[in-house]
């Protein structure tokens, strides 16, 4: 049996957590496959072709378009089309406010 020390307070994490707060950790949970933090970064440098981006990660092609799917529902990439390839860059502003909920759900 664990025994706590007299000192220790136990908090209960529900005063502090609201529809905001989920709201802000479904976003985040996007990061949580280290294969979209990597094609977010590749972006950094400008706007790729699904087919760049494919082989950046080396990772299949299918692969690539659900994580870009992902990322473009949460609204951190936008696509743009030129014939028959898909052009994907960063939407900062969106990216910016990821950020900031990240740091809102792990501040004091």
């Amino acid at each position: 049996m664990v025994q706590r020390s007299p000192d220790c307070e136990a908090r209960n994490i529900d005063t502090d957590w609201n529809s905001a707060c989920e709201e802000q950790a479904k976003f985040v949970s996007v990061l949580l496959e280290p294969q979209r933090i990597k094609i977010l970064r590749l972006l950094r440098g400008g706007e790729r072709c699904v087919c760049e981006i494919e082989r950046s990660l080396g990772i299949p092609q299918n692969l690539v378009s659900h994580h870009l799917r992902i990322l473009r529902e949460a609204g951190l990439v936008a696509a743009r089309k030129e014939g028959q390839f898909v052009h994907y860059s960063r939407v900062e502003e969106r990216i910016h406010e990821l950020m900031l909920a990240l740091e809102e759900l792990l501040s004091n």
